[in-house]
């Protein structure tokens, strides 16, 4: 199933300069145990922007500190869906902390998310926050794992009713593309079929084991992936993987994959 996934080599529009960025939940071991010398590794490996997953047992105001003495940019943070159902004022006030941008939902938990009814609910849900957070000069987006591409008896998934239940002023999308793969779908495609949605996306390599691995050393065509991502219009592109025995290690060797792609899709 998953071989020949993101290997589409078709000609896109010029993509446009872009920094790299770290999904902060690749390092959270380390950064809860040291918060500035892992924010400085980050810095030093050379991300410019991070995307927060939890404050690391930190206030926002602290948190963003250490963030901005090391040069580091936050555009994105994510949110709870719990908190986005009842502390909306809490997390528009975390996000204008950070200077973020984006407000994502990371995940639903299973029991919210049985039956296409279930969905329907999480899609008001969503609809509401995202027109609450475009009151507050921000955009809500919807982070995917693999569950939303399981089919319902009738044929259509979750996916298809985050895009059919929502307004796509009101809800973006932040494509993980690992969990597109895991779904059965092909990257590229999926990021090109939805583009007028993806505002951000997440670039996770998938092993031959099916664990998250460093980029450039599993079985994704990441090239094409981040070209077509690009070429899209996605805002920010986060480098993330789930689990690693060394984080700060494999931080640097995606680095280096990203360091190594043609000039017009190298970070700047």
């Amino acid at each position: 199933m998953l071989a020949g996934l993101g290997l589409s080599h078709e000609t896109f529009a010029q993509p446009r300069s872009w920094l790299p960025g770290l999904q902060l939940y690749t390092v959270r071991d380390p950064l809860a145990a040291d918060p500035d010398g892992t924010l400085r590794r980050v810095a030093d490996t050379g991300y410019r922007e991070v995307e927060l997953a939890g404050l690391a047992g930190m206030t926002a105001t602290a948190f963003q500190e250490k963030l901005k003495r090391h040069g580091l940019a936050v555009p994105s943070i994510h949110a709870g869906y719990d908190d986005l159902r009842g502390n909306l004022d809490g997390v528009f006030r975390e996000a204008q902390t950070f200077g973020a941008s984006f407000v994502v939902c990371p995940s639903v938990d299973a029991e919210e998310r049985r039956t296409a009814d279930d969905w329907k609910r999480v899609c008001r849900t969503l609809a509401g926050a995202g027109r609450a957070a475009r009151r507050h000069g921000l955009a809500l987006a919807y982070h995917n794992h693999d569950y939303e591409f399981v089919p319902f008896a009738d044929g259509a998934t979750p996916f298809d009713l985050l895009l059919r239940e929502t307004d796509p002023e009101d809800v973006k999308l932040e494509l993980d593309v690992y969990w597109v793969a895991r779904g059965g779908l092909d990257p590229v495609r999926c990021l090109r079929d939805n583009a007028a949605r993806i505002a951000l996306a997440h670039l996770k390599d998938l092993g031959q084991s099916g664990a998250t691995v460093e980029l450039g050393t599993g079985v994704l065509a990441m090239e094409p992936i981040v070209r077509t991502a690009l070429a899209i219009g996605a805002r920010h592109l986060f480098v993330e993987q789930d689990d690693s025995a060394d984080p700060l290690r494999s931080i640097a060797i995606s680095r280096r994959f990203l360091e190594g792609l043609p000039a017009d899709v190298r970070p700047r």
